[in-house]
């Protein structure tokens, strides 16, 4: 008898997940299951894409016809109510109730909302779907001002978007130096500069008090005194695993979904990937991170005797925006042990040798690598950043 496979989630974990099984078991039954009105899409696009200009068609991953010939029935507008163990059952938010042989668990992460007061005010906005994005594109048109809470690569990617719409637009960060887990002190500072220079405010160590406003919001407010007017608020905080189902099913939980190093959850059913684990060492949020583990979730489904175990490996961050390019991996910060090289250039590049989303790279190049024992261990790029090619996949 063929087996039956759920795939909860339909971001890319979920449809790398449901595509290996289909590889592997060509007689399963597989369902992909997704809370959104959707079919899985690139993300990453939602803060890279000129929001006036969007199309569905133009990010969907597979076309429709894909799920049909590859015999995967893909459920949209399904969220997961409940998961049984025991019985091996999922129950949808409208009641039905579907059996499995082996569950994935890769329903990814929500939006962060840190709790600032007036976050519930008309105006403020995060940016994770595609429902999202348009309510952000539906503002757009007429705002002035925008507050970017938030100094990561989607709000500095948002900040420039809206800026070539000719909104003023300022990102705030919590944090002393933007991208503090990939970028040292310099490059930061660079970095920091470059946005500026671009035409967007940036103001780091930024402790917000409230965003204010009556119904709808017209500002943030620090607690130093400066206040940013806003027409939009855009909060780019970070993310949360979406945990619930998985917590209440009685499966290991901490700031994720526990699994071993072959993507097994506490219940030897079912398995988790993407956004939503905690393999490890901390989950980076990466999209490559998610495709590789829903793609091991699902080997591992079919192959339980033989079971691979889930390679991470190093994933470079790559963002463009302010017409530039940003590339960071590896161990970027200097310490007693760690050394470093930093290189000013111009760009001289053959512009059609390397574009980023067609935009100008400016007239300068920053470059940063770092050695350790004499070997390099980590390497940051702006500007131009097709030198990463030269640079190793895995430290």
């Amino acid at each position: 008898m063929a087996k039956r496979y759920l795939v909860l989630g339909t971001g890319i974990a979920g449809l790398s997940a449901a595509r290996e099984i289909r590889g592997q078991d060509p007689e399963a039954e597989v369902l992909l299951i997704g809370a959104e009105p959707d079919s899985p899409y690139l993300r990453p696009l939602l803060s890279k894409t000129d929001f006036r200009r969007l199309q569905r068609q133009k990010i969907l991953i597979e076309e429709e016809r894909w799920y049909e010939e590859n015999r995967i029935s893909l459920m949209k507008g399904c969220a997961v109510a409940a998961i049984d163990p025991k019985q091996h059952l999922v129950t949808l938010s409208d009641g039905r109730n579907l059996s499995y042989d082996k569950c994935i668990y890769a329903l990814g992460a929500d939006c962060y909302v840190p709790p600032i007061p007036g976050r519930e005010k008309a105006g403020v906005l995060t940016l994770r779907t595609i429902g999202d994005f348009h309510k952000l594109k539906k503002h757009s048109f007429t705002a002035e001002e925008a507050v970017l809470i938030g100094g990561g690569v989607i709000g500095i990617e948002m900040a420039w978007e809206l800026r070539q719409l000719g909104i003023r637009c300022t990102i705030l960060e919590a944090m002393p130096r933007l991208m503090a887990r990939q970028l040292d002190e310099e490059s930061a500072a660079v970095l920091q500069e470059r946005i500026i220079a671009a035409g967007c405010g940036c103001c780091t160590g930024a402790e917000i008090i409230e965003i204010t406003g009556e119904d709808k919001a017209d500002g943030v407010l620090l607690a130093d005194g400066r206040r940013f007017p806003a027409d939009i608020v855009i909060l780019s905080a970070g993310v949360r695993p979406v945990i619930g189902p998985a917590r209440d099913a009685g499966l290991v939980c901490d700031r994720g979904v526990v699994t071993d190093t072959a993507l097994f959850t506490s219940d030897p059913d079912i398995l988790a990937a993407g956004d939503c684990i905690q393999c490890g060492g901390p989950n980076p949020g990466l999209w490559n991170y998610a495709r590789i583990s829903g793609e091991t979730a699902g080997y591992n489904a079919v192959h339980p005797e033989k079971a691979k175990t889930f390679e991470a490996g190093s994933f470079p961050l790559i963002m463009s925006a302010m017409g530039m390019g940003l590339y960071a991996s590896g161990n970027t910060g200097e310490t007693e042990n760690v050394t470093a090289v930093r290189k000013r250039r111009p760009n001289t590049a053959d512009p059609g040798a390397f574009r980023v989303n067609q935009n100008a790279r400016g007239e300068e190049t920053f470059e940063k690598r770092f050695y350790q024992d004499g070997k390099l261990c980590g390497a940051v790029l702006i500007g131009d950043i097709s030198g990463m090619a030269e640079i190793p996949d895995e430290w």
